[in-house]
């Protein structure tokens, strides 16, 4: 069963091992991932856990396709025609790695006033150190949309399933020797 689900731009694929690398994170949460990285050893690449569409909404595989990037004052922001990205959704049975709270995850977010200094508790809530994997895979079943797990590096290689945004991109992946990957398509949420 899959439950593990990772994605990146076709940019940064390679056929082989990925790690993690702090020049490819966004700005806004460089600080977030740095006091992750002195929590777990390692400096994080994110997989949403679960089996559920709504599990690998996590990852924003979906939003290639959304076209409204943003509302404001000054109107709203399209997409122009051809700047859509080129995403693709790897999906594993099995990845080692820190298994994290999602619904929590917001307090390491918000933390920069207080310089990332987290409470014990704090991280307990987002940790939950007593879990076992099981109980982390209980929970992504139960409320989708809820875990995820940091790892170090992935071998995209071992992916059982990719998705892709369409068949240009699978026959590129396919040549370069990826096995299952298929034209898949998320719907967006409604505004």
């Amino acid at each position: 069963m899959l439950q593990y689900h990772h994605c990146r731009s076709l940019e940064s694929v390679v056929y082989g091992k990925v790690e993690a690398d702090i020049k490819y994170s966004d700005p806004d949460f460089k600080s977030a991932y740095s006091w992750l990285e002195k929590e777990v050893g390692f400096y994080p690449l994110f997989l949403a856990v679960g089996t559920d569409e709504e599990d690998i909404r996590m990852t924003g595989y979906q939003n290639q396709w959304r076209r409204l990037l943003s509302e404001g004052p000054d109107g709203k922001k399209y997409r122009e025609l051809g700047e859509s990205p080129n995403n693709v959704l790897f999906s594993f049975e099995n990845v080692d790695g820190v298994f994290m709270d999602y619904d929590c995850w917001h307090l390491v977010l918000n933390a920069g006033h207080k310089n990332y200094q987290m409470t014990d508790y704090e991280k307990k809530l987002i940790f939950k150190p007593s879990w076992s994997t099981s109980d982390w895979l209980r929970k992504a079943k139960r409320n989708h949309h809820s875990v995820q797990l940091v790892t170090p590096s992935l071998y995209l290689t071992n992916a059982e399933r990719i998705g892709v945004r369409n068949r240009q991109t699978k026959a590129l992946l396919t040549s370069m020797g990826f096995n299952g990957v298929e034209t898949k398509r998320l719907i967006l949420e409604k505004a």
